[in-house]
């Protein structure tokens, strides 16, 4: 599949091969993709990197395993990684791994700031 610059890519520590139902799946800007582990996120990174990667789910170690692998690569710099989560969820703040992470959003993400983040993200890549 051939993708454009401007895609999102999604990596789910519960659902890896099925569709987050916690993202809004309209976006006129860009295309989704889901991937089914970290190898294959980084894989895909490499291939074309994304304007925004999303990571969802609680486990604060999952986390930091991801952000490590996704900023080693080439253009990762030029990529926005955020984490979606619970609003409940642990204290993310007490981690130095995590400062690695763009941002957090919370549950539930709307259409409209999903639009926003990945212009913003486009925005970003255009200056590096």
């Amino acid at each position: 599949m051939k993708l454009s610059q401007d895609y999102v890519l999604v990596l789910d520590e519960r659902q890896p091969q099925a569709q987050t139902p916690e993202l809004p799946t309209v976006c006129d800007h860009c295309s989704f993709v889901m991937a089914s582990s970290a190898e294959h996120a980084v894989e895909q990174a490499q291939q074309v990197d994304p304007c925004l990667v999303i990571l969802v789910g609680e486990d604060q170690t999952w986390f930091e395993h991801q952000v490590k692998a996704l900023r080693c690569s080439a253009k990762a710099l030029a990529m926005t990684i955020v984490a979606l989560t619970e609003s409940a969820s642990p204290r993310w703040q007490d981690s130095k791994e995590l400062l690695e992470l763009d941002g957090f959003l919370v549950k539930p993400l709307t259409d409209d700031i999903l639009i926003s983040l990945v212009q913003s993200a486009i925005i970003k890549r255009s200056y590096r």
